[in-house]
C-alpha cells in the first residue's frame, strides 16, 4: 500500500507529490460540493486557476458529457502526456477523473484525494474508473491505478450523517469479507458514535482488506469479484433510483444489496440463518427502510446487465460465513425473486 498515504496534513503531502510537476501541467478536478468545502483545505498556490475543472454533483453528472468537458479543458489548456490530474472529491470525482485521465493522450497520471468516507474506503482505491452510460451504473470504464491516494480524515467534518452512512456500508462489506476480529469490531459500532480519533485507524483497516484482494487480482478475473458483494443487487437498485430521480445514497443501495445476497448465502451456501438475522437487524437499525422503487422483475432485468455475468443468469459473490466467500455463483430467477421479496417484506 505504498501509494496510499494516511495523513492529517493533506496539503503538505500533496505539495510533496507535485514537486516534479510544473504548474502548467497540474490540473485539478472537483465537483461543486468539493470545490466549495474541500478545496480550501488543500489551497495549493502552485495550481493555476485556469487549470481547475469543476463538474456538477450527483450521479447524473457521472456521464459522457462530464468526461468530454474534462477532456476539452485538458486539451484547450495544452495538457501534455506528462500532466497530472488531481481528483478531489467523492467517488464520482475519483471514478470519472480517473477514467478521463486514463484515456487522455492514452493516459496521464492522476492523484486521488478522496473526501468522503465512501471514496476513502472504496472508490479511490483499486484502480477502477468509470462513468454511467445508457442508464447503467459504471457501464464504461477502465482499470488504471492512481499515482497516489491521499486519505485525510479531516474531510469527514464536511459530510452529513447520511454521507457517513453511505461509506460505512462499504466498511461493513469489507468486514464481512474479512471475518474475524475485524468483523466483530465493525459490526459492534454505530457510525454516529465513533470518535473522530478512531476513524483513521478503522479506515486504514478497511482499506487493507480491499487492497489485499486487489493486489491478488488487479484485473478482476478471480477473487476480486468478492468486492462486488452486495453490489450486484445494489447497483440495480441504484440504477433505478438514478433513472427515477430518487435521492438514494450508494451505501443505502449496497446495504440493501448485502441483505439480499446474504439471504441467498443462507439458501445456497449454508450461511448461518441466525447470524443472518442479527446482521439484518443491525443493518436495518442503521439504514433507512428499504422502499421498493420498481417491481422485483425490473431489478432482475437490470442485474442481467452486470459485468460479472459470463453465462446465462446472474453471477453473485456469496458467503459461507464471515471471512469465507465464494465467487461465481449463478442464481436462478426464482431464487433472486424470493430474496428480493424477503427484502421488501421485512
Amino acid at each position: 500500500m505504498e501509494n496510499i498515504i494516511f495523513t492529517r496534513n493533506v496539503k503538505g503531502v500533496l505539495e510533496q507529490a507535485l514537486e516534479n510537476f510544473i504548474p502548467e501541467n497540474i490540473f485539478i478536478l472537483a465537483d461543486t460540493g468539493s470545490n466549495k468545502y474541500c478545496l480550501p483545505l488543500v489551497n495549493l498556490e502552485k495550481i493555476k486557476v485556469e487549470n481547475k475543472i469543476v463538474i456538477g454533483e450527483g450521479e447524473t453528472h457521472k456521464s459522457p458529457e462530464s468526461v468530454l468537458y474534462i477532456w476539452k479543458i485538458l486539451s484547450d489548456r495544452g495538457a501534455k502526456r506528462n500532466a497530472v490530474l488531481v481528483n478531489i472529491g467523492g467517488g464520482l470525482v475519483t471514478d470519472i477523473g480517473g477514467f478521463a485521465a486514463s484515456c487522455f493522450k492514452r493516459g496521464i497520471k492522476c492523484i486521488n484525494i478522496p473526501t468522503t468516507l465512501l471514496s476513502q474506503v472504496d472508490a479511490s482505491v483499486g484502480g477502477k474508473t468509470g462513468m454511467n452510460f445508457n442508464g447503467l451504473k459504471n457501464e464504461i470504464g477502465t482499470f488504471s491505478m492512481p499515482e497516489k491516494v491521499i486519505i485525510d480524515v479531516s474531510f469527514l467534518k464536511t459530510l452529513s450523517p447520511r454521507q457517513i452512512l453511505s461509506g460505512f456500508a462499504e466498511m461493513l462489506k469489507h468486514a464481512l469479507l474479512a471475518g474475524g476480529e475485524h468483523f466483530e469490531a465493525v459490526f459492534s459500532i454505530v457510525p454516529e458514535q465513533i470518535e473522530e480519533s478512531r476513524w483513521i485507524g478503522m479506515i486504514e483497516e478497511s482499506v487493507k482488506v480491499k487492497y489485499a484482494v486487489v493486489e491478488a487480482d488487479p484485473q478482476e478475473t478471480g477473487i476480486r469479484k468478492a468486492l462486488n458483494f452486495g453490489h450486484t443487487v445494489g447497483h440495480a437498485i441504484e440504477s433505478v433510483a438514478i433513472e427515477q430521480g430518487v435521492e438514494l445514497y450508494h451505501g443505502d443501495a449496497v446495504a440493501y444489496g448485502m441483505l439480499v445476497e446474504l439471504y441467498l448465502s443462507t439458501e445456497k451456501m449454508g450461511f448461518d440463518s441466525g447470524l443472518y438475522e442479527k446482521i439484518s437487524q443491525h443493518i436495518r437499525q442503521i439504514y433507512p427502510p428499504y422502499m421498493p422503487l420498481v417491481p422485483e422483475e425490473d431489478l432482475y432485468k437490470l442485474m442481467l446487465h452486470d459485468k460479472k455475468n459470463e453465462q446465462k443468469g446472474v453471477n453473485f459473490t456469496l458467503l459461507r460465513q464471515p471471512g469465507e466467500f465464494s465467487i461465481d455463483n449463478y442464481c436462478s430467477r426464482e431464487e433472486i425473486m424470493k430474496a428480493l421479496q424477503v427484502l421488501s417484506s421485512q
